[in-house]
């Protein structure tokens, strides 16, 4: 009897082992050692005092492996659209780094800090806020 409970406990530890590994099938380790690569969702988006995340079914901003960004959006009235560019993460400042253009003309650094990151704009005489937080 004390066999059986011994060899099932066994059993269970390794299949409960081996599930808790195979999430890193789907992963690189540079992605473990990169704890802010992924999907990002604005939880706010203001300009000025006006506050718009309600006009948009989702606001999304992804972070790949590669150094690129994808920001996907959809106005609740509209079409789904993206844009993409570059970005590019400083560990020592804990700064993200995004860049548009061809050639990174729009380039501006915002703090990351615990999954979450605010980017702050002027646009046409007021601030654009975005508030992202890590899915």
């Amino acid at each position: 009897m004390k066999k059986t409970v011994l060899k099932s406990s066994l059993l269970a530890a390794l299949a409960a082992l081996s599930f808790s590994f195979s999430s890193l099938k789907q992963g690189s380790l540079t992605d473990i050692t990169k704890p802010y690569l992924g999907e990002y969702e604005c939880k706010s988006a203001t300009l000025g005092d006006t506050e718009y995340i309600d006009d948009f079914s989702y606001i999304r901003l992804e972070l790949d492996a590669d150094g690129t960004f994808t920001l996907f959006y959809c106005p609740k009235e509209g079409k789904k659209r993206s844009e993409t560019g570059k970005y590019v993460y400083d560990k020592e400042k804990k700064t993200l780094g995004l860049s548009l253009g061809e050639n990174g003309e729009f380039r501006r650094e915002f703090p990351l800090k615990d999954g979450a990151f605010q980017i702050t704009l002027p646009l046409g005489g007021k601030i654009l806020c975005l508030r992202f937080e890590q899915k």
